[in-house]
């Protein structure tokens, strides 16, 4: 309340002010609008020719409401133009409220411009340091002003004043402009009229940092004063912040002023715990010459001992030059850089300390390279370079090793088809060294997403391409990185569902029967590997797949249907394939009529089993699709046949002869002409003596044939054999 009493007996404003508001007279509206013209006309133009033409504007009027075409009052202009005599002139006699303005306070335009005669009269005609206000003056009017409606008019260009462009939304005082303005001697005049004695029923006296707000505009002229007359800010905190850590985004000269004086380079900011190399190379947006000259120096002054230390989100500065990077990549207003200039700056780094950061706890350096950076070839660089000091098994922050994170883009299939040829080398490359150096191929993802599985997934999505050129392209790139990861210990049977099954399951997504010799491929590699054909599918992950309408058909004739609920268990996860009968442990009744149902209950058991192979869960997929049947290479046979010479013998012949009994059991058709003519052929004609040696030798080494193919003391031509399980 006193502050307002005490603010209408300074100015006089509100008792000379027009009573009926701000209204004022056409008369002096079109004089105001004739200063106007005459003053962009000829802006230094003396106040004796415009003499006459003030003297006819009322006294008693406010001419402050007159605005010209962009939305500025006569005492703005003469302020902007410098004109201190009809600045003057307007003060005298008209004795405006020059603290009360929509925007852009004549005080505040005196001092961003450095009008030091028109800050020394507007200050003794009433005009108040603390008063805040946003600058719109003399560009366009914030959309948050009064006068946004004015912008539609603004045509007014003033060379004087374009060479600066302020944020037009910030509200700001005096002081803050004349430091945005960097005028030294505005400031003083400031400072001094601050110093004077204070009015004690007016507003607390306001605290101004003015080394910080300095060095935070980047106002040479006024930190160059400062850091002598305010020497006790140069390592004072405000808002989280040292006058140090603004000092860093500005040019060189700053930091080396401050250092010079005192300022101590080991400072952090409160909450987000930068360092100023955090600083640098993070928020600064400076070239790399820059950045690189910066980080010299201060690793010079004192920062070295801080090159490992990670702000409160685990990032070191080396994790912030890699998101630097990837910022700069994705075109986020920072200043470009070349790959070769982020790959000198992590050499820099490297070379001055920064190895320990690689393996920083919980956010591993590689894993942070291949979540941001999306240009291959720097991700090849930059693994090589820290590949060494490095361990490839520590997570990032999200809690994924760095060979998960690499592969997990690929399950999106968009992805592949953007790799260029370069772009698939260098990742490929990734993977080799990754491998190389110890990473753990049988690494998960959440406890239940391999490696294995996002390369089978991506295949089996690589399917639905249209073109069968980019589908053979993408089915090669999976390959080899499969290729690499089984060469260096993948373990094909660790995952929760097992690895053939969705191999088979691609049969769903084939839109070519070429398709299905890319199955068998993979299947074939795989087999090499150590997978088990000879598993028996689970209840649950077969569900409907396997019992299609003709199967459940068959198995009402058996009576299968009937006995469900006797036999629930049958055929879970892992079951081996000589384990089908799950009653075996039934007591044995006396009478005939028992043993009679127990040998119905165990053949129903029994094809139960069998049609849980995996042999049988494939077969039953592709007679889903017609065109696979018909086609006349009959090409579906080479996977038929590969299981047929890795299968167990007792297995084998035991889903053979389901399948025989099943389809014979069905009105021929010639759909299933040929696929019955197969099945029919194996189940009745048994392996041959040198098929049965390789399957021998598939056993005893654990069917990992790839890995020891090479330890057996047989001709070259064999070897082939037994690997590629050729007929």
């Amino acid at each position: 309340m006193g502050g307002s009493v005490s603010q209408i007996f300074r100015s006089g404003s509100a008792l000379l002010s027009h009573r009926d508001g701000h209204k004022v007279s056409k008369e002096t509206t079109e004089k105001i609008t004739t200063l106007f013209e005459i003053l962009r006309a000829n802006p230094k133009i003396s106040i004796q020719p415009l003499e006459s033409l003030l003297l006819e504007i009322p006294k008693n009027e406010n001419i402050l409401v007159i605005h010209d075409d962009c939305g500025f009052n006569i005492l703005q202009r003469a302020v902007g133009l410098n004109h201190v005599e009809l600045t003057k002139w307007l003060l005298q006699r008209h004795r405006p409220d020059v603290n009360r303005s929509p925007c852009s306070l004549p005080l505040h335009i005196a001092c961003l411009k450095g009008h030091e005669s028109c800050v020394e009269l507007l200050l003794k005609y009433g005009a108040r340091i603390e008063c805040d206000s946003r600058m719109c003056f003399p560009g366009s009017h914030s959309s948050n002003c009064e006068l946004f409606q004015w912008n539609a008019n603004n045509h007014y260009e003033d060379v004087e004043f374009r060479e600066r462009n302020f944020d037009n939304s910030k509200l700001q005082n005096a002081i803050c402009y004349a430091i945005d303005g960097d005028q030294i001697n505005v400031l003083n005049i400031l400072v001094q009229k601050l110093d004077d004695p204070w009015i004690p029923f007016r507003s607390k006296r306001p605290v101004f940092h003015l080394l910080h707000m300095a060095c935070e505009r980047g106002a040479w002229n006024c930190v160059q004063q400062l850091v002598v007359t305010r020497s006790d800010e140069i390592n004072l905190i405000k808002d989280e912040y040292y006058p140090i850590h603004h000092a860093v985004l500005h040019d060189m000269r700053f930091l080396e002023l401050l250092i010079q004086h005192g300022a101590v380079t080991t400072v952090r900011t409160c909450t987000q715990q930068f360092t100023l190399l955090h600083m640098v190379i993070f928020i600064a947006r400076k070239s790399a010459e820059d950045t690189l000259s910066m980080l010299r120096i201060l690793l010079e002054r004192g920062c070295k001992e801080l090159i490992n230390e990670p702000d409160v989100l685990g990032n070191t500065p080396l994790h912030s030059l890699i998101v630097r990077y990837a910022l700069e990549e994705a075109r986020y207003g920072y200043d470009k850089w070349s790959k070769w200039d982020v790959l000198h700056l992590v050499r820099f780094l490297l070379q001055h300390g920064a190895k320990n950061s690689i393996n920083q706890a919980g956010n591993s350096a590689l894993a942070c390279v291949f979540r941001h950076i999306r240009d291959m070839d720097v991700c090849f660089e930059l693994l090589s370079m820290m590949i060494e000091d490095s361990d490839p098994n520590i997570v990032g922050r999200d809690g994924s090793v760095p060979i998960m994170v690499l592969l997990i883009p690929l399950i999106n299939k968009d992805t592949l088809q953007h790799y260029t040829h370069s772009m698939k080398v260098c990742f490929v490359n990734c993977i080799r060294i990754l491998l190389q150096h110890g990473a753990n191929p049988n690494c998960s993802y959440h406890h239940n997403l391999t490696p294995l599985q996002v390369l089978v997934f991506t295949v089996s999505e690589n399917f639905t391409l249209s073109s069968d050129t980019l589908r053979q392209t993408n089915f090669d790139f999976i390959k080899n990185i499969l290729l690499l990861l089984l060469q260096h210990g993948l373990d094909c049977n660790q995952t929760y569902q097992n690895i053939l099954q969705a191999v088979m399951d691609m049969v769903r997504n084939v839109r070519d029967v070429s398709d299905l010799n890319r199955i068998h491929d993979l299947t074939l590699t795989l087999i090499q590997y150590g997978a088990d054909p000879n598993i028996v599918l689970s209840n649950m992950t077969t569900g409907g797949a396997i019992y299609s309408n003709e199967i459940a058909r068959f198995g009402d004739a058996l009576g299968l249907t009937g006995s469900s609920s006797e036999s629930n268990g049958a055929g879970g996860a892992g079951t081996v394939a000589n384990s089908g009968n799950t009653n075996g442990n039934s007591s044995v009744g006396e009478t005939a009529a028992t043993r009679q149902s127990l040998g119905d209950t165990s053949f129903r058991n029994s094809f139960r089993t069998n049609s849980r192979y995996l042999l049988f869960y494939y077969i039953v997929l592709i007679t889903k699709k017609d065109f696979i049947l018909n086609d006349p290479d009959v090409t579906f046979t080479r996977i038929i046949l590969l299981f047929y010479a890795t299968m167990q013998h007792d297995t084998l012949y035991n889903c053979l002869k389901s399948l025989h009994n099943f389809y014979v059991a069905q009105v021929p058709s010639k759909k299933t002409e040929q696929l019955i003519a197969v099945i029919s052929s194996l189940y009745r004609k048994p392996r041959s003596l040198k098929q049965l040696s390789r399957l021998a030798i598939y056993e005893s080494l654990n069917r990992k044939l790839a890995q020891n193919v090479n330890k057996l003391k047989l001709p070259g031509m064999l070897k082939d054999y037994v690997l590629n399980f050729d007929k």
